[in-house]
């Protein structure tokens, strides 16, 4: 039994004790959630109706809006996931994206095409850990923002250009001179568990992306779970989320887990979020029998974040892969270790006193995604289905943007009807159903758009 298994089969005994433990009181947790969304329904409500104007979004209207989120919040304390409830909130708090193309590893896809270029397989182990820390830059170089929750069947497709002289520790500058590498990217919100057919599944989309002329591929399923506790909204990994799985197909195939902390976004009550990371990311590759852990130092409650980290990088044996903290790797075992700040540098320090610097994320930007024009779009792409949304949030007119999206919301209700009358399930494009060990693969129709991107 591979560690995907035994994860999958311990999470299952977890699951059917906490349903045991808690059967007795099922019905009292629900009508305490139902009360809650009853309370939170009359301040949706409220924003709905004019809550925030177009007069109060003049200038930087974030402050405005995160209190307002504040407030909402306040009603789901206690609440065991957030996500899990499927809230709709008014246009006039969303950003105006769609959430398979917000949520995209790949804000530097030129980290991820050279990871398989070195002969060395730690060298390989060291692009994977560089990579990981650059494909969330956004949320250093930019706002937190609440994008559009996902429809059942909704897709995102784009790509990259990496330019072949790439400086990597340079802003993004593609160089038309030369023909770039491609790197790929396809997404789609399915539904995962077919107990129940609904039209919103929150954060759980599949996704895949890949440098074909590289042999690299990355793919994973994204399900979140979120809770909040009055002062810090914190997001986690859901028990359908095995991390993203890494494939070096010129390299023997070998297969790099790479699993997900959890993040808090603080900030609430001066209404100036960040983001703190906590836990730890565990990153292996049985073919090599290399693992990295990376462990996110916990903040303080008295001065500035620090965004510390520390990690090793060691041999480990994926039999009996029982090492989970950086102070237990042997010394003898010891391959390198990770320090530094994951918003400003990381370094890698060898045994022999070398000291490297890993990444500078402070002169980084973000890569643009390469899209094909709205109306080349199927139905089902991102910008197509939000383009009215989008478009009247970009022009300050929240009621009508909020119009738009409760249009596409009971679209979304009347097909879950029609299915769940049918008896019918629902059958993604792109890729196949169920997913097997976390790792989702593509359809023929799947397989079809990638040839096109």
């Amino acid at each position: 039994m591979n560690k995907v298994d035994q994860y999958q089969e311990s999470a299952a005994i977890h699951n059917k004790a906490k349903v045991a433990a808690t059967a007795s009181h099922s019905n009292d947790i629900k009508g305490l959630e139902t009360k809650k969304l009853d309370s939170l329904s009359h301040d949706l409500k409220d924003c709905e109706n004019g809550f925030i104007t177009a007069e109060d979004d003049k200038g930087d209207s974030q402050p405005n809006q995160v209190m307002i989120l504040l407030g909402l919040l306040r009603k789901l304390i206690g609440v065991r996931d957030i996500i899990s409830l499927r809230i709709s909130l008014p246009a006039s708090l969303l950003a105006p994206v769609g959430n398979l193309e917000y949520w995209n590893y790949m804000d530097r896809p030129d980290y991820f095409a050279v990871i398989s270029d070195p002969e060395n397989p730690l060298d390989r182990m060291v692009n994977v850990v560089r990579w990981w820390f650059s494909k969330d830059l956004k949320y250093i170089t930019g706002k937190l923002i609440k994008p559009y929750n996902s429809i059942l069947g909704e897709t995102f497709n784009c790509h990259w250009e990496v330019p072949r002289d790439h400086e990597q520790t340079q802003p993004y500058s593609p160089n038309k001179s030369q023909k770039p590498i491609s790197v790929t990217c396809m997404n789609e919100q399915v539904i995962l568990n077919y107990q129940s057919n609904v039209a919103y599944q929150g954060k759980s989309h599949t996704k895949s992306h890949m440098c074909e002329e590289k042999g690299v591929v990355a793919k994973g399923i994204d399900h979140i779970t979120a809770r909040f506790s009055g002062t810090s909204f914190k997001v986690g990994p859901g028990d359908q989320n095995f991390g993203i799985f890494v494939q070096l197909l010129n390299r023997d195939n070998e297969l790099y887990r790479l699993t997900h902390p959890w993040a808090s976004i603080n900030g609430w009550l001066k209404a100036s979020l960040y983001a703190t990371i906590t836990e730890c990311s565990y990153m292996t590759c049985p073919k090599t029998k290399i693992k990295a852990i990376v462990e996110y130092k916990e903040e303080k409650w008295i001065g500035k974040p620090k965004f510390e980290i520390q990690g090793a990088i060691f041999k480990y044996d994926p039999d009996n892969d029982n090492i989970l903290k950086t102070k237990r790797v042997p010394a003898k075992d010891l391959l390198a270790t990770i320090e530094g700040s994951w918003r400003t540098s990381i370094y890698v320090v060898y045994p022999d006193g070398q000291k490297q610097k890993l990444i500078d994320l402070t002169s980084l930007s973000v890569a643009d995604k390469i899209v094909r024009p709205i109306e080349e779009q199927d139905d089902t792409e991102s910008r197509r289905i939000w383009q009215a949304v989008t478009e009247s949030i970009l022009a300050k007119d929240f009621n009508q943007a909020t119009k738009h999206k409760q249009k596409i919301e009971e679209a979304q209700r009347v097909k879950a009807a029609e299915r769940k009358a049918e008896g019918v399930e629902f059958v993604p494009q792109l890729f196949k159903l169920p997913v097997v060990d976390g790792q989702p693969e593509l359809t023929d129709k799947g397989r079809e758009v990638l040839s096109t991107l």
